[in-house]
């Protein structure tokens, strides 16, 4: 997906440690939170990584191009039992437009 957006809020970079299911290791996942808008939709886009330690600090008064990409997981909740959907919005690149 590619929108033209602004940014409404930016968060600090946050880290947080997850389990890799294939080799059972802990690791870290470094993200910083963006709400973004192109005038219609509001929604919330991450970038993670090496990407997100490096990320700048983006001026809300420009509008930016962005590049994302959407991934939808299952899991089992542990407090009803019920399998539950998210989407997560990775965004890959931010540009001035």
């Amino acid at each position: 997906m590619e929108k033209t957006v602004r940014i409404l809020e930016q968060s600090a970079l946050s880290t947080r440690k997850y389990t890799d299911k294939k080799t059972g290791q802990e690791k870290v996942m470094n993200a910083v939170t963006f709400k973004l808008t192109d005038g219609i939709d509001t929604f919330l886009g991450e970038v993670t990584g090496e990407r997100a330690v490096n990320c700048p600090i983006y001026d809300k008064n420009y509008f930016y191009r962005v590049q994302c990409s959407m991934v939808v997981r299952d899991w089992m909740s542990q407090q009803t039992g019920e399998q539950i959907q998210a989407t997560t919005i990775y965004i890959d690149k931010i540009s001035v437009k």
